[in-house]
């Protein structure tokens, strides 16, 4: 009899015991809506200018090779990232991002150019 007790609490949420109800989802609804409103708030913020770019190159390219991307679109390197393949570059030609992504890029952006997006001074000596 006591075994059979101990099977009885170990068996899993059945659906006679446990009904799914969509109130259920309301707090991950919830979390997921002010997370899409703080990103478009910040987005709409930000300080993004047209003429700076963030270049992700295909990993394992060399930083020379983004480099070359670069300036391979009429672009200036502004400043390296944390990876070979990611560096933060200007251009005031507005076909710019449409010519390094032709070229091999995966993705080319607008952004301001955060400080904790970017290589410290300490690690470029």
């Amino acid at each position: 009899m006591r075994s059979r007790e101990f099977q009885d609490t170990a068996k899993p949420f059945g659906a006679k015991s446990q009904v799914f109800r969509l109130r259920d989802l309301v707090p991950a609804a919830l979390l997921l809506a002010c997370g899409l409103i703080a990103l478009s708030v910040a987005s709409l913020w930000s300080e993004a200018n047209e003429d700076k770019f963030v270049v992700v190159a295909p990993p394992g390219w060399s930083l020379g090779r983004t480099i070359a991307l670069v300036r391979s679109g009429d672009g200036r390197l502004v400043r390296t990232g944390n990876f070979a393949n990611v560096v933060f570059a200007s251009s005031s030609d507005p076909h710019f991002a449409a010519h390094l992504r032709a070229a091999g890029a995966w993705l080319v952006e607008s952004v301001p150019l955060a400080p904790g997006c970017s290589a410290s001074k300490d690690s470029e000596q």
